[in-house]
Order: C-alpha cells, then structure tokens, then sequence
C-alpha cells in the first residue's frame, strides 16, 4: 500500500509540473528544418515506436537508453543496455539524468517515461525521445530484451 501511494504521489507531482508548463506541447517542439547555418533550432522530444526505437538505438552509438521503471519491474525483462533510473529517485532528486547526450526514455506503457521526458525537455534538455507504448509495445513487436 505504501508503495502504491509513493507511486500515486510521484504520479501526481509530475502531472502537476506538465499541466503547469508553458502550454506547448513539448512533442511539437522539434527540431526545426537546417537553415543555412546548418544548425537545428531547439530541443527535440518525440514519442517514437518500438521500430523506430531499435533502429536510433542501432544507429546512434551515444544514445543512452535510460529505463524509469522500479526494480521490480525489471523482472518483465529490459532493453539490452538501458540503465535503471527509477522514476521515484528523480522525483526525489537523488538521482538526474545525463546531460549532453540524446536519451530514450523507456517504462512500462510509455506514459511515465512521456512525463520524465517533458519535464527533462522543458529543462533544457536538447534530445528525448519516449519509448511509444513502453516495455510493452517493444515485446509485442518481437523485439529482443534480457
């Protein structure tokens, strides 16, 4: 009971911050068309699909797959090489995510790693892309965990 309460608060605490952001919806800001400079203009956050997920995991050798699951979770199985980063230690603050480097935000269903990802997008965070569907989209697309 204890745990689900800690959970619900979390839960509640995040929904607070994203319902209180600017109103934008942090999916909608992209990184814009190259200009003649050749530089995007402001952070990426994108909820993409299992696919879509593997294939920037294969291609971009310094994404970090970072899982905002509970230990327990983990029993499910997990993405080979994501770290575990609960998302109760966030909320805590013991724990941050690392900064300089795109993140694949992975849980469950996809909807705390979608909350995590808009928190961390509006701080300033240049590159967050959401696990569409989570955990369980990935194992229905036939894709490998450990």
């Amino acid at each position: 009971m204890k745990r689900y309460l800690w959970s619900l608060a979390v839960f509640t605490i995040l929904s607070t911050i994203i319902a209180c952001g600017d109103g934008d919806l942090a999916e909608s800001r992209q990184a814009s068309t190259p200009g003649q400079s050749g530089q995007q203009q402001g952070p990426i956050f994108r909820s993409i699909p299992p696919r879509e997920a593997a294939a920037l995991i294969e291609s971009r050798k310094d994404l970090l797959l970072i899982d905002v699951r509970s230990p327990e979770e983990l029993r499910e199985g997990s993405i080979p090489g994501s770290q575990l980063v609960p998302i109760g230690e966030l909320a805590r603050g013991r724990m941050t995510l690392p900064t300089g480097r795109p993140l694949l935000l992975i849980c469950a269903v996809g909807g705390r790693s979608y909350a995590v990802g808009q928190y961390f997008s509006r701080k300033g965070y240049p590159e967050i892309y959401n696990l569409q569907g989570g955990i369980s989209a990935w194992k229905r697309a036939g894709l490998p965990l450990q």
